[in-house]
Order: structure tokens, then sequence, then C-alpha cells
């Protein structure tokens, strides 16, 4: 009888002792690696390629460089400056800042950048004389409806342009050769556009590029790297 006891503590204790030994076995600190120097470039390589990799990924389908080319977003935007648009997910809204490019235009071939000021269905009045511009859904209102209804867009962008103009300049665009008549409805999927710069901009005013079509546009301004800027 004892001796199938001391048979059977042997056992548990051999058991124990298994246990315990793949137990440190499996938290136990493996001794570490010595990499070679190749295996080091190796991995440095690979590092890289992989980093190049997710910037290529980014800038082509997540965001993407652009530079403002001429002055009609001063001074928001200054010529040269370099931005960062994406057209991601994206559904241009009134206030954006946007860059598109339209096909076989005589204006242009290079993206251009402009504010949306109205969406497809909107409709847009302006009052040249007094730089107020009108965006609102009910395209029965008559002008005299409009100046008593409607607030005329919040547009402070737009102060430091008019601090350096006289104070009886209109607002280009007004009775001249190639514009619209006003109000204007806009199309279903077309943008209203117009640069901060009022009086050095050819945008949707003029007829010569007039509502962008949303399917020409490249992204939003997401930001300016320098000075680096977020708010528009």
């Amino acid at each position: 009888m004892d001796s199938n006891n001391n048979m059977d503590n042997n056992i548990e204790n051999e058991i124990e002792e298994t246990a315990q030994t793949e137990k440190k076995g499996l938290f136990s600190k493996k001794p570490k690696e010595k990499k070679t120097p190749v295996r080091e470039v190796f991995d440095w390589v690979e590092i890289i390629a992989l980093s190049l990799a997710f910037v290529l990924l980014t800038f082509s389908y997540i965001a993407r460089q652009a530079r403002v080319d001429g002055s009609s977003m001063r001074e928001t935007f200054h010529h040269g400056e370099s931005i960062v648009i994406s057209n991601l997910f994206y559904t241009p809204k009134q206030g954006d800042v946007i860059v598109f490019q339209v096909p076989n235009s005589p204006l242009t071939t290079e993206p251009i950048i402009k504010r949306v000021i109205a969406v497809g269905g909107q409709t847009v009045y302006i009052d040249f004389d007094n730089w107020k511009v009108y965006v609102y859904d009910d395209a029965s209102l008559t002008v005299d409806q409009v100046l008593a209804t409607v607030h005329p867009l919040d547009e402070p962008y737009i102060e430091a342009m008019r601090g350096t103009m006289d104070s009886h300049t209109v607002m280009n665009g007004k009775n001249s050769y190639g514009g619209y008549t006003y109000p204007l409805t806009i199309e279903k999927d077309k943008l209203f556009c117009m640069g901060d710069n009022r009086n050095g901009s050819t945008d949707s005013r003029w007829t010569i590029l007039g509502p962008v079509d949303e399917r020409y546009v490249l992204g939003k301004v997401l930001f300016r790297i320098y000075p680096l800027t977020f708010n528009f």
C-alpha cells in the first residue's frame, strides 16, 4: 500500500516539475538574436520602402499637394503657396475652398482655386455696389424680397482686399461683357465659385467659366503647408 502511495506521489511530482519547466520556457526571455550588418541594412531598406509606399498611397488616393497659381484668392492665399487637397468621400458645400480643373477650357488648362459660394439648386443674387452676396433656396423670390428677408453671406475673407480699393469701386461683374443676369439659379451638380480677390478673379460670374461641374473638382483644400493654416 505504501509503495503505491509513493508511486502516486512520484508521478504527481514529475507532472508538477514538467509543468513548471514548460511554464518557465514559455515566459522566459529568449536570447536576443544578433543581427548581421546585411540584415540591419535589409531591415532599414524595408522600413523606408514601406514608408514611401504609405506616402505614395496617401497622396494618390487620400490627399495630394498643389500649388496656388495667381492672385485670385488674395488675401486668403498667395501665388506660389503650397496646399494639400483631398477628394476622399467629399461633397462640396458652401464656403469650401476647392481646386478644380475644367477640360478644354478657353480660360486655362491649369487647376483653379476658388471658393464655393452656392451649390446646385440654390439661387445667387449679387449686390455689386455694396459687395454683398445673397444665397437662398426659394428661386421665386423677387429682388426686393431677397433684400428684405435674406441675410447676405458673411465674408470676412474679402475685407482685406476691399481695403486696398477705392470706396466707390464696385464688385466686378456688374453690367460687364460675358457676365450673367441675377438672380441666377444654379443647376444640379454645379457649383457657383468666386475668388476672394473679387476684382482680380475670373470665376463663375463670367460665362467663360460659369458654374463648375462637380465632376471637375479635384478636392477641397485641407490646409496650407506654409504658413501652416487650416481655417480659410
